[in-house]
């Protein structure tokens, strides 16, 4: 069973002693790249980070919280990622079922299938805030992880894999893609996208 959202992955991480708050006030600007830098070599991936206090933002940060085996099987809710290849090879060495009694043993493995389809829903989470009159990128705590990284100033942040939705322009079909976005002011960015990839050829 998935999570419901960030917020109930990070307490089980908290409870578990596997993430580390920081209260002390932080600079997204090269500040917490060097922090979760240096946390992600410790031994083992060192813990998941939850920066409370971020400048210049009332939004918190947290990193790291995929940086060990142990943190990505909890996400995943499995005892180890065999687990997950297992499953995946189970479903495509699949024999095509002949008797009654292979198509019904079939029917769970339809189900769990069922359940990675994308749904259609009239309202979602990330649907609850929206802001036409006046959006603001510069709001969030978007981090510059190094010192040159698209500009010398402060101005150059990028969001690191975001999730990117394009559509075709022909055909309309949509596409979710991971692309570096580029933050150049308060309404404007830049999409880092090689040329064979579906989001440069929608534009």
């Amino acid at each position: 069973m998935a999570y419901k959202d960030l917020r109930e992955f990070i307490k089980l991480l908290e409870n578990k002693g596997l993430l580390k708050r920081i209260r002390a006030e932080v600079d997204p600007v090269l500040e917490i790249t060097e922090i979760t830098d240096r946390m992600c070599k410790s031994p083992g991936g060192g813990k998941a980070l939850f920066f409370e206090k971020v400048k210049n933002s009332e939004f918190p940060v947290v990193t790291n919280i995929f940086g060990s085996f142990e943190r990505m099987c909890l996400s995943l809710r499995v005892e180890s990622l065999d687990d997950i290849a297992d499953r995946i090879e189970g479903l495509l060495n699949q024999s095509p079922p002949e008797s009654l009694m292979e198509k019904l043993s079939v029917l769970p493995k339809l189900f769990e299938i069922s359940k990675w389809l994308p749904k259609t829903v009239k309202n979602a989470p990330c649907q609850e805030i929206i802001e036409k009159d006046d959006p603001d990128l510069t709001k969030f705590p978007i981090l510059k992880c190094w010192p040159d990284d698209g500009q010398p100033t402060d101005e150059g942040r990028f969001i690191t894999l975001p999730m990117v939705f394009t559509n075709d322009p022909d055909t309309g079909r949509p596409n979710c893609g991971m692309y570096r976005i580029h933050i150049y002011d308060r309404v404007t960015t830049g999409m880092h996208w090689h040329i064979h990839k579906d989001g440069a050829r929608h534009y």
